[in-house]
């Protein structure tokens, strides 16, 4: 797994903010550590140091320390892990999912961006192996048996999704999928070009499995995405269901306009 930076960047004494008239201490320490982060003294996913030591290095109070970071997080400009510390949050990326790519590592592509996959793994089972609210979501036609993958996605090297895909195990090439590109690509290649179909969204919080695999820590909110991709002819081919982090993620749909 990658790992975020293990150490908090380093500090130095500075002068305490000055406070503007009207404006409160805690939001003069915002806006410098703000301009900070601007400036890449801080850069994207970096640790912010502790409290104590931000309380030490601009001679304020922990609650004037704590107010701040409090403003920071609200703004999204970082992401706090109880027992952790503050982290400066990494860029999210817009991901249109009715771009007409078959996944996201094809819509990266087209963006000059790197999805990479690790399998986390590959079972042959049934459809009363599955769990009911999977079984309720797939094709009643898939009778025989099933291939479910389950695997993370890294863009750019840092996680974006704990997913799991299910199909008619007959779909899947005899070499099965190693991981090296995406099933949308591997179908397509052994003549099933795959194409995005339904999509359902909502929000849970992280699992422990979640924020192991996904570097966040348990109870952080991700996006919930299930739903179905069909080959060229509108038949379902694979079931899909996405725990994707929140903080790196912003999905768009534009609705189609009717004439």
């Amino acid at each position: 797994m990658n790992e975020r930076p293990a150490q908090p960047a380093p500090t130095r004494p500075r002068t305490p903010p000055v406070r503007r008239p009207g404006s409160a201490l805690y939001s003069e320490l915002t806006r410098d550590l703000r301009d900070r982060i601007d400036r890449g003294e801080f850069p994207p996913g970096a640790r912010l140091p502790s409290e104590n030591e931000l309380a030490q290095t601009y001679g304020v109070n922990r609650l004037t320390v704590r107010r701040a970071l409090s403003e920071l997080a609200q703004t999204n400009a970082i992401r706090t892990e109880h027992g952790v510390g503050s982290f400066v949050r990494e860029p999210s990326v817009r991901h249109r999912v009715d771009d007409g790519h078959a996944g996201l590592a094809e819509s990266m592509a087209a963006r000059g961006l790197t999805v990479t996959h690790e399998l986390v793994s590959a079972e042959t089972l049934t459809r009363d192996d599955l769990d009911e609210d999977t079984r309720s979501r797939i094709p009643d036609g898939w009778r025989g048996p099933l291939t479910r993958f389950r695997f993370r996605r890294l863009l750019e090297g840092i996680p974006w999704s704990l997913s799991t895909a299910v199909m008619p195990a007959d779909l899947v090439p005899a070499g099965g999928w190693d991981a090296t590109g995406s099933l949308p690509a591997l179908l397509a290649d052994h003549g099933t070009p795959v194409v995005r179909a339904e999509r359902g969204f909502s929000a849970a919080p992280a699992g422990d499995e979640d924020a192991r695999w996904l570097d966040v820590a348990p109870g952080t909110p991700v996006l919930v995405i299930k739903g179905l991709n069909t080959d060229q002819d509108g038949d379902p081919v694979m079931f899909l269901h996405h725990h994707t982090r929140a903080d790196r993620a912003e999905y768009v749909i534009q609705p189609s306009r009717k004439r």
